[in-house]
């Protein structure tokens, strides 16, 4: 396949899931909910084909643009790298089955028929954009896209206020923290000089810190980090095909995505690494002991998400070649056996309409194709062989026991014990759901239940028995991030070493830990943190409207003199700065003679009280200025001014046949503060003018302009030019703002009218 053939591709399968999205409402809308799934299933299935087809035969990284402002280096831009067509059969193969399932887990007259298949199928486009990004503005686009639609789904049951706030509380912080990523990444393309990410190059610096914070910051909000963590939990409201998709795979992968992909450019960054750390060992640690409290096997889960993205974050952030390898292989592992296990308990709460571990039982039996895939998939997750979680969880096991001091006391010995932990809720969770307890019902199993998660958790035990295919897939994306990780790959048996025996250690620990648990009776935790977040978001336009109902207060005098103010201090600060030299009091006689016409106008509008006077001084000041441009030879300025003027006064003489003859009267106090403010502007332009006219820098560019106004703007009016194709959008806004406000002068005038009328 040539080039050229590769990027239509890329093309056509990208706007295949923008036109699937509006087929998927359409279909849903005339056929139902399944319908509407069934059709935007297509487009996923043909991106997980065409990516593990380039995956498979180890195609180059292939890059398509769409430039947008060239100037201003805005395009959007995606490459398919290794890392990148990884998380692309990652986020389709896995949507594929999550659209499949959710056929059977709504019933065919399911609320929000057309917009849940095109919302999910929006989501789904959103995360491919952001892994097939080459651009910071590229990414910022989709990653934002990631949270709206994220927020839509979460708040699929928009009746329930519990859902709404938890819906909220995702958006709020996923989206807050985008923004931060966004000023990170800013800050990045200035000290690398482009903001195209396959071109940066490692930096160092303070810039280059402030850069590596911020991003961490908004990658940890995506991932779920604590302190940000609150919003996934919380998010367990959601239907379970979207906790499949979202909150196990896709949405929460975008921040573990960010760092892995940003790793080497900040490589030997102190900041990036410790700040890496701080969120990956709490999140893990904290993660696991949230997922052995709880009651609710989806909030299990959440939980146990959680402490798994910590171990990625702690992985990537380390630093070594070793964690990058073990990061993405977790990467891979992690996303099949956790919507394996979403998948199954959403089965279980369908089929026996309750999901608490306390309130169930005895499902090997009642429920054994959900049994088996639960055993298979938990096994998984624990690092049990032969599943390919087990060859994932060797590689981090290596990857801490080769750290060495502080950082293995800090980083590895965490590692260790996170793993210890994932064993101990996982046999809990088994044991509440498969265990001796209470007799529950169990409806009849649908198929497309029960094949969804029974093909994740076969392709954790295929992929062990085909452990070279995955390193296929795996060792690319790991030497992409880092050369050093072509020496590492995953294997079935890792032979007598150290790193078995600590595994062997780690299981053995778990389970008993475990079983210990289950066998306790918890309280249920307290949401104490989304309680803090939920109040935190309720102050804030709390806080807002007292702000604002202090600045805003209505008063214009006093707005001008605050705008007024910052403009002197403005100019205060470049007084030092004005050279006399170049300072020319005027060309020409007649110059003084308007200046002084113009000044003595607007002097005389201070004392003036009848409303017509101040129009007629108000044109006479434009008139003059009129004069001003003449002398200056720009007649076509003046002619425009005169325009603007003539038209002020008329509809000003028409306006104040409906107001009082004078002006209120005032104290002489404000009118000293409007001569002092109108004064201070005046002084603070001047200054300004003053100060640019002092350090001109290269010459005028009157040339250029007057040549491109010819060659490209077809015209010989420079001034022309630039309004209407130069500052085109400004031009259209500034008319837009215009007929508002003239249809709002006309609205108000009628009131007016309606009220003396009546």
């Amino acid at each position: 396949m040539d080039d050229l053939a590769l990027v239509s591709v890329s093309w056509w399968l990208l706007l295949s899931h923008g036109f699937g999205v509006v087929l998927a409402a359409l279909a849903g809308w005339r056929h139902g909910i399944r319908a509407g799934l069934t059709v935007a299933a297509a487009a996923p299935l043909a991106t997980t084909i065409w990516a593990v087809e380039r995956l498979a035969s180890g195609a180059e990284p292939e890059t398509v643009e769409l430039v947008w402002v060239g100037g201003l280096d805005l395009v959007l831009r995606f490459q398919t790298d290794a890392v990148a067509l990884l998380m692309t059969v990652l986020v389709s193969g896995i949507g594929v089955l999550v659209f499949a399932y959710a056929t059977a887990y709504f019933g065919p007259d399911a609320a929000g028929r057309s917009r849940f298949p095109a919302t999910l199928l929006a989501f789904s486009t959103s995360m491919l954009g952001l892994v097939l990004a080459d651009s910071i503005w590229t990414l910022f686009v989709f990653w934002e896209l990631t949270s709206i639609t994220s927020f839509l789904l979460v708040g699929y049951k928009s009746t329930s206020d519990v859902v709404m706030d938890a819906a909220r509380r995702a958006l709020m912080i996923t989206a807050g923290g985008g923004l931060v990523l966004l000023v990170g990444l800013l800050v990045l393309a200035d000290v690398t000089g482009t903001s195209v990410i396959s071109d940066f190059g490692a930096v160092d610096g303070a810039a280059a810190s402030i850069a590596a914070a911020l991003i961490m910051v908004g990658a940890a909000t995506k991932s779920a980090q604590i302190p940000f963590h609150v919003w996934l939990p919380g998010a367990m409201e959601a239907p379970t095909p979207v906790s499949a998709y979202l909150h196990s795979a896709t949405m929460v992968k975008a921040g573990v995505f960010i760092i892995a992909v940003l790793g080497p450019v900040f490589a030997g960054n102190d900041v990036w690494m410790a700040l890496g750390l701080a969120f990956g060992i709490s999140s893990m640690l904290w993660g696991a002991v949230g997922a052995l409290r709880h009651d609710d096997a989806k909030l299990i889960l959440a939980w146990s998400t959680v402490s798994q993205l910590g171990l990625l974050v702690t992985l990537l952030s380390l630093g070594t070649a070793k964690g990058v390898f073990a990061g993405i292989s977790i990467l891979l592992a992690h996303a099949l056996f956790k919507a394996a296990l979403f998948i199954v308990v959403g089965e279980v709460d369908v089929r026996t309409g309750t999901r608490k571990v306390s309130e169930l039982g005895g499902l090997a039996r009642k429920m054994p194709i959900a049994a088996a895939v639960a055993v298979a998939a938990g096994a998984s997750m624990a690092g049990v062989p032969p599943l390919l979680g087990f060859a994932a969880k060797e590689a981090a096991v290596e990857a801490a026991l080769e750290l060495d001091g502080t950082l293995f006391a800090v980083a590895g010995v965490s590692v260790i014990v996170g793993a210890v932990l994932t064993v101990a809720y996982t046999t809990r969770l088994l044991i509440g759901l498969l265990g001796p307890g209470p007799d529950v019902a169990v409806a009849p199993s649908r198929p497309l239940l029960a094949i969804p998660s029974v093909v994740l958790a076969a392709a954790g035990l295929v992929g062990y028995v085909f452990l070279g295919q995955i390193n296929a897939m795996v060792v690319p994306a790991a030497v992409e991030l880092d050369t050093k990780a072509e020496v590492y790959e995953l294997y079935r048996w890792p032979g007598l070493t150290v790193g078995l025996a600590v595994s062997l250690i780690v299981i053995a620990a778990g389970i008993v830990l475990g079983l210990v648990v289950a066998r306790r009776t918890m309280a249920v935790p307290k949401p104490v943190g989304a309680d803090f977040a939920d109040r935190l978001l309720d102050a804030i336009p709390i806080g807002s409207r007292m702000i604002i109902g202090r600045i805003q207060h209505g008063s214009l005098p006093i707005y001008l003199a605050t705008m007024a103010a910052v403009v002197s201090l403005a100019a205060l600060s470049m007084a030092l700065r004005v050279s006399s030299d170049r300072i020319v009091v005027w060309d020409e006689p007649t110059q003084a003679l308007l200046v002084a016409v113009i000044v003595a106008a607007a002097v005389a509008g201070v004392f003036v009280g009848s409303r017509l006077g101040a129009a007629l001084i108000l044109g006479a000041v434009g008139i003059c200025v009129s004069g001003v441009y003449i002398l200056h030879g720009a007649p076509d300025l003046a002619l425009t001014q005169l325009l603007v003027e003539t038209v002020v006064v008329v509809g000003f003489v028409l306006g104040l046949g409906h107001l009082a003859r004078r002006f209120p009267d005032s104290p002489d106090t404000w009118r000293t503060i409007r001569m002092v403010v109108s004064l201070a502007v005046g002084v603070g332009v001047a200054g300004a003018l003053a100060v640019a006219g002092a350090q001109p820098v290269g010459r005028p560019p009157i040339g250029e302009l007057a040549r491109a106004a010819v060659e490209e703007g077809g015209g010989e009016n420079v001034v022309n030019v630039i309004l209407t194709d130069v500052r085109g959008l400004d031009t259209l806004g500034e008319i837009t703002v215009l007929v508002v406000v003239s249809i709002g002068i006309v609205a108000l005038a009628n009131v007016r009218r309606s009220e003396v009328t009546t």
